[in-house]
């Protein structure tokens, strides 16, 4: 519409001019003349020189809180872009819907080295992945009159949608189910020996933690062995969780699923124990093992967890996992079951989970 006014009022402004043979006026309605072709040329040139991304770090947000997204500009023209919009694209990894957010922002030249970033607030509703692609650049002249667009390939980026954390009310045994007790035992007691601090040390077994592997002493007799110190068996858990499913996930099942288990493991985490997390990765095919021992590292073990694509059918996860052979895991379902030793600790609702999480008391002993 823009359009059509400023070159009917440029052609009644000529047309005037001559009937009144006004030459002052006609050469200044020439001059915009020039400058509205100048204008339409100006988009198509800024449009070539003017590119947008999304930064490559993740961007962690907790699901129905205001977040920001942001996206910067790189504009390799000499001119700065007064305005440009970007058309960006969001869904959840899986979902076959999105939601398309407009975004605007403007640009100086990339020597000028000023942050020519454009921001869009939103609120995720669940937990999850987003993936995020911008799927169009549209460059505006200086006066708004005309605008030039062009598609943009490959700009993406992901954004980690966490549940709320949510503090429980947990009551550990007095012991933790850690069952691999030393079978060879050496103490030394002696000024000087490499291992004097350690107060066991035994054979390495297929399951123990690397990490606990005395390198030195293994060094030297040829044979793995490893560390062992009894504050950090008695507070040991191995935890299973069983993503697989009769039937398909819902957006719904997907977020009660991972508030029941973000919970747990935070709240386990209080505690300075360790756990050995099981779960399942589809990309690797397989169950992988995760040790956490730092409550500071819990959201990026479910940050790996909503990447993992863990939903699948069940028996896809009993061909690559058997834990009805482990007395003492602690197993997390897809059916918001909650079991420990063989014994169930709760079933939440899928929609009541949030108030069961908190209201509840959950005895492991």
């Amino acid at each position: 519409m823009k359009k059509l006014v400023t070159v009917l009022l440029l052609l009644l402004a000529w047309y005037f001019a001559g009937m009144n043979r006004q030459p002052y006026v006609m050469a200044a309605v020439l001059c915009g003349i020039i400058f509205v072709a100048l204008s339409f040329v100006l988009t198509r040139i800024l449009r070539k020189r003017l590119s947008a991304d999304i930064p490559k770090q993740s961007n962690i947000i907790h699901k129905n809180t205001q977040a920001e997204f942001i996206v910067t500009a790189a504009n390799k023209s000499r001119l700065p872009v007064n305005k440009y919009k970007l058309t960006l694209k969001m869904k959840y990894r899986g979902s076959d819907s999105s939601v398309v957010k407009r975004l605007s922002g403007s640009a100086c030249p990339v020597s000028y080295n000023d942050d020519n970033s454009a921001v869009v607030y939103f609120a995720a509703p669940y937990s999850g992945i987003i993936d995020a692609e911008i799927t169009r650049i549209r460059v505006y002249d200086y006066f708004m009159i005309f605008s030039s667009s062009k598609k943009l390939r490959g700009k993406t980026g992901e954004v980690a949608v966490l549940p709320s954390p949510k503090k429980m009310n947990i009551k550990l045994p007095p012991f933790g189910t850690y069952t691999n007790e030393p079978v060879a035992e050496t103490s030394f007691d002696k000024p000087g020996e490499d291992h004097s601090e350690i107060r066991l040390i035994r054979e390495y077994r297929e399951g123990d933690l690397t990490r606990h592997i005395h390198r030195n002493y293994s060094a030297r007799t040829e044979k793995l062995w490893v560390k062992e110190y009894q504050r950090e068996n008695d507070f040991i858990f191995d935890m299973y969780i069983d993503s697989s499913s009769d039937h398909t996930m819902t957006a719904g099942d997907r977020d009660a699923f991972y508030e029941m288990v973000s919970a747990v493991i935070h709240n386990l985490m209080e505690n300075e124990i360790m756990l050995r997390i099981h779960y399942y990765d589809r990309e690797k095919g397989g169950i992988v093992l995760y040790e956490l021992s730092d409550a500071e590292k819990t959201d990026e073990f479910v940050i790996l967890l909503l990447k993992a694509d863990a939903f699948c059918s069940r028996e896809e996860y009993e061909s690559v996992c058997n834990i009805a052979a482990i007395e003492n895991a602690m197993i997390l379902t897809a059916a918001l079951e909650w079991s420990f030793r063989g014994r169930p600790v709760y079933k939440f609702e899928k929609n009541n989970i949030e108030l069961e999480l908190v209201n509840r008391y959950f005895d492991l002993t």
